[in-house]
């Protein structure tokens, strides 16, 4: 009886699920299903299937994964104590959260101590789904508060310093509902907020019915049926409208898009202020401006129609062509100028608010009395710093469909970090952390210019600092998994402290202590991975929006192990119960991973662990030069001499390739040979082509996205986890699994805890906040350096005096 007749007779004889049989043997599902199914056995796992039937373990894999390289950066290390933390203030020191994201730096403060120690008071971003999770989540920190943690707010809309404190003011101020507090800020300056806001909600009333006034002019509505509405759904299309704050283009009545204080001035009544009245009235010089910021967005998208490419870029150039169009249409005239009005409107309004010297100082005083902020959190897009971000921001630009093109720093996220910097000079905190890519650090060129960004920003601290608050600043990059977190993530982080409220003798040694964090062995990814179940796969077993939201079982918690290692701590970590609850949650959503095509599978099942596209080329292979050497003779043989070979070969027997097979064989005789034969076997087996046999992915190599496709390491920390796995994620095939991470498995990887919801979200969108994160574990860590930092500062006393 062969080897897998035998099988199936122990495979019925156990009251086993087919899942962890295969798991037991050390091969995939999908293998053992195909061998159980008759399918050509190889002798690896035959070797495995014989094993297991004669009750020994499995003796070795096909791929294993190579020794340590010398100089190897992950080697394991004591953990090392933790020190105590100090005994939680009176009241939580108060957290300012910007570029938040999903919140993964600020869940690592409000965890700390059950929450006695910090609680964040505000977060800001200007994705919309971000800020649905973070509010999601954070509502049991905030339980009987008034509205929501994060807002959706464009950092780069605050006009000045006094703007900053007063939004912070009047939204933890709401989100308390500290109504003592509410009269104090009404009261300043004769009435000044209540005044801006009516006014305010005034300017925005009446541009909307004047806009939908002039949508309802024959004209427009002319214009606007006749276009194609697949040009409404081009990125390019979108981000024009979106960065004007313009409402998108259709028929339906408009509503205003989120811009700063409009949601405020919207809840407030409206006054004494006519809808109309602030119509009237507008500098000249600000509408000059607005009419300048228009055309240059317009010029900018007029620039991507330009662009040059194939296939997808061809088809978004005729859509922005088509939009531009539009806008430029006399139809569209009397949208031009209610919205120049309106935008004027609005600068000339803060300005005359946010500019007043005696508004400001009163608010300076109220704000450092009742709510002022310990530590402001933040992390500005990096997409500028990072080696791949610079590459492909060159050559988006070279094509001209790069959307945040800029002359003087090549990307203009580049210089977010400066609206960083005013938020740090508006609410002074007295501790911040900022965190980039670890190549914040790199030289950035662009146009024959050069900076160090990281240098810019110590710069730009210590002109800051040259006024009312001065800091002392420290630098230096963490690798995450040196601190109990299973991944290989290298980031940037910059700590600064106040030199006026903490003692003067250690001062310029804090901000290091603050970054000095415990090294720990690594925490290999199969930890993290452990006690899921089987993923949902979004777009195959179920759609993709009830694959994120489907609930899946969790086993119990764990005892914790003695001695405590690095793992045990990730395990309580990832673990721990929610926020007012008492147990470890039984569930946990998003655990959906994306279809993978039925011949990636294949592939994937063949990638051995931690193994990638690039090392499965031959480049270098003796038999791949001897084949080319025959092929190459082959096919330059004169006509003469092919002939008389071919007619001395024995009759019957192999006939001899015409030159022309062998030219076509020689074109494919690369390094990629190996890759080819094994998507070309699959296809057979599939009885379809490997769509990735291709000269675009077969070309792939060390330097040239080699790495695209890879499988994890269980046994080692993940590679990094990134925002890009929103649009791919081949780059993260499962270690055993034929699919790749599901948006849970990543979740666990950037170490959000297992009650953290993602599943009210798109999948793409969740893999995308998880990728730009920062391990809420890893700034678990960090806030309690900062909390034994905070806890020997001066004492508290007059204006920093903590909030009620």
């Amino acid at each position: 009886m062969d080897v897998i007749s035998r099988l199936k007779v122990a495979i019925a004889s156990r009251p086993l699920a087919l899942r962890t049989i295969a798991a037991e043997i050390g091969v995939t599902l999908n293998t053992l299903e195909r061998h159980l199914r008759g399918e050509h056995v190889r002798s690896d796992s035959a070797r495995k299937y014989e094993d297991w039937l004669a009750g020994r373990a499995t003796r070795r894999k096909v791929f294993r994964q190579a020794a340590a390289a010398a100089g190897e950066t992950h080697v394991p290390v004591q953990k090392e104590p933790e020190p105590p933390l100090p005994a939680p203030p009176e009241r939580p020191h108060l957290v300012v959260d910007i570029f938040s994201g999903c919140g993964g730096l600020s869940l690592g403060f409000d965890l700390l101590g059950d929450g006695q120690h910090f609680r964040t008071v505000l977060a800001m971003d200007v994705v919309p789904a971000t800020v649905e999770v973070m509010n999601r989540n954070h509502a049991a920190f905030h339980a009987g508060g008034g509205g929501a943690v994060a807002r959706v707010v464009d950092l780069t809309e605050f006009l000045n310093e006094t703007e900053v404190v007063a939004f912070y003011l009047d939204h933890v101020v709401r989100l308390n509902r500290d109504e003592a507090t509410r009269r104090r800020l009404d009261s300043l300056s004769d009435g000044a907020v209540p005044q801006f806001l009516s006014t305010l909600r005034a300017i925005d009333e009446a541009f909307i019915e004047e806009l939908a006034e002039a949508r309802e002019r024959r004209a427009y509505r002319n214009a606007y049926d006749a276009l194609d509405k697949g040009v409404l759904g081009q990125t390019s299309v979108i981000g024009f409208q979106d960065a004007l704050k313009l409402p998108r283009a259709a028929r339906v009545r408009p509503a205003l898009p989120p811009v700063i204080w409009a949601d405020v001035a919207s809840a407030r009544p409206a006054g004494s202020q006519q809808r109309g009245g602030a119509r009237h009235e507008v500098p000249a010089a600000l509408l000059a401006e607005a009419r300048e910021l228009w055309k240059r967005e317009l010029e900018a998208l007029e620039a991507k129609e330009k662009a040059k490419g194939k296939g997808q870029l061809t088809s978004s150039a005729r859509r922005i062509k088509a939009f531009v169009t539009f806008v430029r249409s006399a139809a569209f005239a009397e949208i031009h100028e209610v919205w120049c009005r309106w935008q004027a409107a609005r600068i000339a309004l803060r300005a005359s608010t946010f500019q007043d010297e005696t508004f400001a100082r009163e608010l300076r005083a109220l704000y450092e009395e009742t709510y002022p902020v310990a530590v402001l959190l933040g992390g500005p897009p990096c997409q500028g710093f990072s080696r791949i971000g610079r590459g492909k921001i060159r050559s988006l630009r070279e094509a001209h469909v790069h959307v945040h093109g800029d002359d003087e720093a090549g990307d203009t996220r580049n210089f977010l970090y400066q609206r960083y910097l005013l938020v740090v000079s508006a609410l002074r905190p007295s501790i911040f952390k900022f965190e980039n890519v670890q190549h914040f650090q790199s030289t950035v060129k662009t146009d024959g210019r050069e900076f160090l960004a990281s240098e810019i920003l110590a710069e730009a601290i210590a002109e800051m600092s040259e006024g009312e608050v001065s800091y002392a600043v420290a630098s230096r990059t963490v690798d995450a998994s040196r601190h109990g977190v299973p991944q290989t993530r290298q980031r940037f982080f910059m700590s600064g402290v106040r030199r006026d409220v903490f003692p003067s003798d250690d001062i310029d040694d804090l901000p290091a202590r603050c970054l000095t964090l415990p090294a720990m062995e690594d925490v290999p990814l199969s930890v993290a991975l452990e006690g899921l179940p089987d993923a949902h796969i979004a777009g195959g077993d179920l759609p993709s929006g009830a694959a994120m939201s489907s609930a899946v079982a969790l086993p119990d918690h764990p005892a914790a192990a003695a001695p405590v290692t690095a793992a045990a701590c990730y395990r309580a970590w990832i673990r721990q119960h929610a926020p007012g609850e008492q147990e470890a949650p039984a569930t946990t959503d998003a655990h959906a991973a994306r279809a993978a095509r039925e011949d990636d599978a294949e592939l994937f099942s063949l990638f051995g662990p931690g193994k990638r596209w690039m090392d499965y080329r031959v480049d270098e292979a003796p038999t791949l030069a001897g084949l080319r050497d025959v092929l190459q003779a082959l096919a330059t043989l004169p006509a003469t001499a092919y002939d008389k070979i071919a007619r001395a070969l024995p009759h019957g027997g192999p006939s001899l390739p015409s030159p022309e097979l062998a030219r076509e064989l020689l074109a494919q005789l690369d390094g990629s040979l190996a890759l080819r034969l094994l998507m070309e076997q699959i296809g057979e087996r599939l009885e379809a082509p490997h769509h990735l046999v291709t000269p675009t992915y077969l070309s792939k190599r060390d330097g040239n996205h080699g790495d695209w496709l890879a499988r994890l390491d269980g046994s080692r920390p993940c590679k990094t986890i990134v925002a890009h796995m929103g649009k791919d994620t081949y780059g993260y095939v499962h270690p055993s699994a034929p699919r790749t991470l599901s948006v849970r498995e990543a979740a666990r990887v950037q170490t959000f805890p297992d009650w953290y919801s993602f599943g009210s979200v798109a999948l793409t969108d969740a893999l995308k906040m998880i990728g730009n994160a920062v391990p809420p574990l890893l700034s678990h860590i960090i806030a309690a350096r900062v909390a034994t930092t905070l806890a020997g500062r001066i004492p508290a006393a007059g204006t920093l005096t903590e909030a009620a």
